[in-house]
C-alpha cells in the first residue's frame, strides 16, 4: 500500500493529545476507527489511483480495457 495523507481537524489534535497523553487504548481504538479509518480511501477511489481509467486519455468512441 502507497502513502496517503489525513487531515485532522483541531479538536481531532487535542483528542490525539489526550488518548496519547492518558496512554487509554480504547479510546486510542476508538479514534482510529472513527476519524481515521473513514478517510483511507479504498482501492479505485484515489486520486491518481492506476486500477482506475484515466476520462483524460481515453479517445472518444474507441473503446477502451480497464485494467484489474
Amino acid at each position: 500500500m502507497g502513502k496517503i495523507v489525513i487531515t485532522l481537524e483541531d479538536s481531532d489534535l487535542l483528542d490525539l493529545q489526550e488518548i496519547l497523553l492518558d496512554e487509554d487504548e480504547a479510546a486510542a481504538l476508538a479514534f482510529l476507527q472513527t476519524r481515521v479509518a473513514p478517510n483511507i480511501p479504498s482501492k479505485g477511489t484515489a486520486n491518481c489511483d492506476s486500477s482506475r481509467l484515466n476520462p483524460y486519455l481515453l479517445r472518444p468512441g474507441k473503446p477502451q480495457k480497464a485494467r484489474s
